[in-house]
């Protein structure tokens, strides 16, 4: 007979750790397009996506913003290993209705103290996202625009997708073209130049505006070549 392991010898993933400290923090439903913080602010306090999504935004000229990172639920932010004294340096906006949660820094770092198993799932997160960041910059250096596009598509697919209902692999809800050339480094035209030839290719489709991925065999195949 198969013995179950117990709650205590599993280890917890951060959102479950900071679940179990709820009291220690302030929850706030944001509307979409609601500004979590904006360059400048103290940089005193962390957050949690606790459903919803979350873009970080870097303020351009002309009042124009492009899209850094698209946050998922899970995903902390804000006042993360940051020297005491600091400010924000990009935008942080609410993608939909949006749940966030918000500890202030200090109370956070004595929470990590007193919490190992928190702080290690918190370091494994952190080297997670400067992976994705390690990707896009080999991207931008070794890679052409469709590459880096395709690329972009299935690392949002495994980090933001949704089961198509439609005979699709994989909906990208609320991402929008313009985040997708942001993100790329590309401009909105040549983005959507090539989103139309994907699609005609077989690669992606649509239902009204959410895109979905189609052909996601296809896509890594075509993110593999370089310049």
């Amino acid at each position: 007979m198969k013995t179950q392991r117990s709650n205590a010898a599993r280890p917890l993933n951060p959102m479950e750790e900071i679940e179990s400290q709820a009291s220690h923090f302030h929850a706030e439903t944001l509307a979409h397009g609601a500004v979590i913080y904006r360059p400048g602010d103290a940089a005193d306090r962390v957050y949690l996506v606790k459903s919803g999504r979350v873009r970080l935004l870097r303020p351009g000229k002309g009042g124009a913003n492009a899209v850094l990172a698209i946050l998922r639920e899970g995903d902390l932010f804000g006042e993360i290993l940051r020297p005491e004294g600091s400010v924000m340096e990009e935008i942080a906006t609410a993608s939909g209705e949006t749940v966030v949660w918000s500890i202030g820094g200090r109370d956070f770092r004595a929470l990590v103290e007193s919490r190992p198993t928190l702080a290690l799932e918190i370091i494994n997160a952190l080297n997670e996202r400067m992976r994705t960041l390690r990707k896009r910059l080999m991207g931008l250096t070794f890679k052409e625009v469709p590459s880096r596009l395709a690329e972009l598509l299935v690392m949002l697919g495994e980090a933001h997708g949704e089961k198509c209902p439609h005979g699709g692999e994989t909906d990208l809800k609320a991402i929008t073209q313009q985040d997708l050339a942001d993100l790329v480094g590309a401009s909105r035209s040549f983005v959507s130049t090539l989103i139309n030839e994907m699609k005609r290719d077989g690669h992606l489709g649509n239902v009204g505006r959410t895109l979905c991925l189609r052909d996601q065999r296809a896509l890594r195949k075509l993110a593999a070549k370089e310049k």
